[in-house]
């Protein structure tokens, strides 16, 4: 570099750095003056190299500018860049290319045995370390692990000009930094020996000064691409796709690359203090309930948080909380999808890993995402994901995908040495920032693809308003290692010998249900939850607000009286508060009457009550399908009554994830009936259960009661009956869930508003495996054959419903059996195009 241009540049230093040097002038470094002195800067950055030629300067000590003079070694500089590529690339197997100057003094040392050079390694840091940042900008150009460009140099020396902290390491003498015997080694290994001990010093530095590197991601991605399981899986890949092992291998490490977060502190520190400001301007709090509870169960073990996943917010919200209570923010999985230009860089920074919504056909893919899990459990870094796979457009927790979950499981059984603990995370918003896209979304509406432009559109509308509280609940932890003694006895002997074996296969299962129940047990039921369930009662979107108040206190008053669990919160709002509440958050207007004042749901947020109902929808289910029976009997006995909820319970079960344990059902039933007794809503005489009269106040409490759980009764009745009306033999699994799908579907065309959301492909397919599971249905040359049972779990269904609904699913499901045939396979057809496609092109891209 011309001389002119360091002196320019150290004249522009001068007025924005204000350097401290570490020890100060009264004890500089001890530098024998007779040896040539060389100053070891850890990557090239001509702004730490001028920091550093200044300091020399005011410790008058020899000038990092200047030439170096010793006989046999002459250069014209006394400093080198340990590095000289930056910031290494993840896709390069050895990332360093190591200074020339390094290299020659090297060569030199090992030529002359006379000849001696000292190394003196200096650290430059720009600004304090980011946790004691309190401003975003000074945070994100705080000091990190990763090495900054041009641009962000300078914008560092602006912000952090007046912090810059150069410190000097103790002089290292050149020669005993290398191996004895010249014959033995050679210049190459000599130097990777020296830049070894040189990097441990910085790092060891940079940990004191900034903490520790929490990102690792090019160790990470070497450790990945090295493991045997990859290493096999690239072989196997560049047998089937006809390529090079070098070029399977490469694709390899471009995967990894795209899976790998990229931890950094200073956006950790950044994002802390964003968010805080954020949750500021958009709720109204955020209340942490049960958190004690990961202290307990995480100690020493790897932990895995499993929040349930209502929004996109849920990404921040729970790191935000552990940062907060002084854990270590997790590694979070999130989709592909988010993977956009700038925000997929920020998130990946924040913890996020990403990976593609399928791995079909890509078993490379599915290996290097396995052993990366696997590897930054092995770490002991906590990690996130999403069990539910998507976020829930219905309210409602969905079934966990197994993917993760068995690639989890299998990684504790490869190295079981610490226990793993899974983290049930329950997560409930009042007010949802995405609830404008997902009215459109339930209104029919395809769902928008996330895009840059999307998320900034979805920033400049958060302004508007305010989105109440936000509720963290942690649920009761799931230790790994007894769910496998449970499951699969023996598990530790025989993981190594039968990997896929019929007892995995049984525990990830259970795992799977036990995660989903687990979050919903600890559930918060908050005033948007009481207002919309209470609200969704009445047949109409407006009701006589002393009713509705009372049905509000009505159901406050049964889960008090009857948790769904030990680990539930309920709002201590009355129901009028509760009105006036949901009238504030815009969900509802209370219009003034002379007999009454009504309360009327905005036209626009209607839509949205049912989504806020279904988040706690499992809270009320076994009441609710106790109502049902009840109104639409009038008076049954009570023995039949029981029998009945406990035949149609499974089915609730399954879609709702309950949680109550088998023997203790009747009891809870039992409870129910005495409570709507003690509140004077049901008559109980001579074993028989009497509903109120439609004269009585009381019968639209009950109703009201019942409609909560009307929708999944209904496709209940819809299954039940598509498979009763074929053939036995005619549909298989995948069929009878098509059919029904097509019956429900025009169902709810012929029955719009309340039954908007009853073509529900996940719960029409939970209640085919439970008819399967319950011996209501038998699969026979994987075809379904209907059993006895089969008609009175319709006749049941039925008896939950009101006449015009069962009259509406009759109808549908009598329609020609050759029609519904047809119509299925068409759909089916149409929904197996697009994978065929997407296989096409990984088929185009492998060869």
């Amino acid at each position: 570099m011309p001389a002119w241009l360091i002196a320019l540049s150290r004249w522009l230093l001068l007025r924005l750095v204000r350097i401290a040097a570490v020890p100060p002038a009264a004890d500089a470094p001890a530098l024998d003056r007779g040896q040539v002195v060389f100053y070891a800067l850890q990557v090239r950055q001509f702004s730490a190299f001028l920091a550093l030629d200044e300091a020399t300067r005011q410790l008058g000590l020899p000038r990092a500018a200047a030439p170096s003079a010793g006989d046999g070694l002459r250069e014209r500089r006394s400093f080198f860049y340990l590095t000289r590529s930056g910031q290494p690339s993840p896709l390069r197997r050895a990332p360093y290319r190591y200074s020339h100057r390094l290299a020659r003094a090297v060569a030199a040392v090992r030529a002359d045995p006379s000849l001696q050079v000292q190394i003196v390694p200096v650290s430059v840091f720009f600004g304090r370390a980011p946790r004691h940042q309190d401003s975003l900008i000074k945070a994100l150009l705080a000091d990190a692990w990763t090495t900054p460009g041009v641009i962000q140099q300078c914008f560092r020396l602006l912000v952090h000009g007046r912090q810059t902290l150069v410190k000097f390491g103790p002089p290292l003498e050149l020669r005993s930094l290398l191996r004895a015997g010249a014959e033995e080694t050679g210049n190459e290994r000599d130097l990777r020996r020296v830049a070894r001990l040189l990097r441990a010093e910085f790092r060891r530095e940079r940990e004191l000064a900034i903490g520790p590197n929490l990102s690792h991601r090019q160790t990470v991605v070497n450790e990945i691409i090295d493991s045997e399981p990859v290493q096999q899986a690239v072989r196997d890949e560049a047998q089937r796709a006809g390529v090079s092992v070098e070029r399977a291998e490469l694709g390899a490490r471009r995967m990894a690359v795209e899976i790998a977060s990229d931890y950094s502190y200073p956006f950790i520190r950044a994002y802390d203090i964003a968010l805080t400001a954020l949750w500021n301007r958009l709720y109204d709090g955020v209340e942490v309930h049960r958190f004690e509870t990961i202290a307990s169960a995480g100690t020493g073990a790897e932990i895995v948080y499993l929040p349930c996943h209502r929004s996109h917010i849920d990404y921040l919200l729970l790191s935000y909380v552990i940062y907060h209570r002084g854990l270590l923010p997790p590694h979070i999985a999130a989709g592909v999808n988010l993977n956009l230009p700038i925000v997929g860089a920020m998130l990946r920074r924040g913890g996020a890993f990403f990976l593609r919504r399928s791995f079909k056909g890509e078993p490379l893919y599915a290996a290097v995402f396995a052993e990366y899990l696997h590897t930054i459990l092995r770490r002991g870094f906590p990690i996130e994901y999403f069990v539910e796979g998507g976020r829930s457009r219905s309210g409602l927790t969905l079934p966990a995908k197994a993917g993760l979950l068995s690639m989890t499981v299998d990684s504790f059984l490869r190295e079981p040495a610490r226990p793993l603990v899974f983290v049930p995370v329950y997560i409930g918003y009042e007010q949802l920032i995405e609830a404008a896209s997902y009215a459109a979304e339930l209104a029919g509406k395809p769902k928008q693809k996330e895009s840059l432009a999307g998320l900034v559109r979805a920033l400049l509308a958060l302004r508007k308003r305010s989105f109440g509280k936000v509720h963290v609940a942690i649920g009761e932890p799931i230790r790994l290692a007894e769910l496998l003694d449970a499951q699969w006895p023996g598990w530790r002997d025989k993981a190594r010998d039968e990997p896929d074996s019929a007892g995995r296969t049984r525990a990830i299962s259970a795992l799977s249900t036990l995660v989903v129940t687990r979050i919903n047990e600890a559930l918060v039921i908050n005033p948007i939850n009481l207002f919309a369930t209470a609200m969704l009662g009445a047949p109409a979107a407006a009701m006589d607000a002393q009713r509705l108040a009372e049905q509000i206190d009505l159901m406050r008053s049964l889960l008090q009286a009857i948790p769904y669990s030990p680990l539930q919160q309920v709002s201590s709002l009355n129901g009028a508060e509760v009105i006036d509440y949901a009238a504030g958050q815009g969900l509802a207007v209370r219009q003034p009457h002379p007999l009454g004042d009504i309360v009327t749901v905005l036209a626009d947020r209607s839509p949205l009550l049912t989504y806020y109902r279904n988040n706690v929808l499992h809270a009320f289910a076994e009441a609710s399908l106790l109502a049902c029976f009840v109104v639409q009997a009038e008076r049954i006995a009570e023995a039949s009554l029981l029998d009945a909820c406990l035949r149609m319970l499974p089915f609730l079960r399954a879609e709702l994830f309950l949680s109550a344990d088998d023997g203790l059902l009747r009891e809870r039933f039992e409870r129910y009936l005495a409570f709507l007794a003690g509140e004077g809503l049901i008559e109980r005489s001579a074993g028989e259960v009497i509903a109120p009269t439609p004269s009585q106040k009381a019968s639209v409490a009950m109703h009201a009661l019942a409609r909560a759980v009307r929708q999944p009764l209904q496709r209940c009745m819809i299954v039940a009956s598509t498979l009763d009306r074929f053939a036995p033999g005619t549909l298989d699994a995948r069929a009878l869930e098509g059919c029904a799908w097509l019956i429900a579907q025009r169902v709810a065309l012929l029955n719009p508003g309340e039954a908007s959301q009853l073509p529900d492909r996940g719960a029409l397919r939970s209640i085919v495996e439970t008819l399967t599971a319950l011996g209501h249905a038998e699969a026979r040359g994987g075809h379904l054959h209907a059993t006895a049972s089969l008609g009175l779990v319709t006749r049941h269904a039925a008896l939950t419903l009101p006449p015009e609904v069962r009259l509406a699913i009759s109808h549908a499901t009598q329609r020609p059996v050759e029609e519904i045939l047809a119509a299925q396979a068409a759909a089916r057809a149409a929904a197996d195009r697009p994978a065929a496609r997407q296989d096409r092109v990984k088929a185009a891209r492998l060869s």
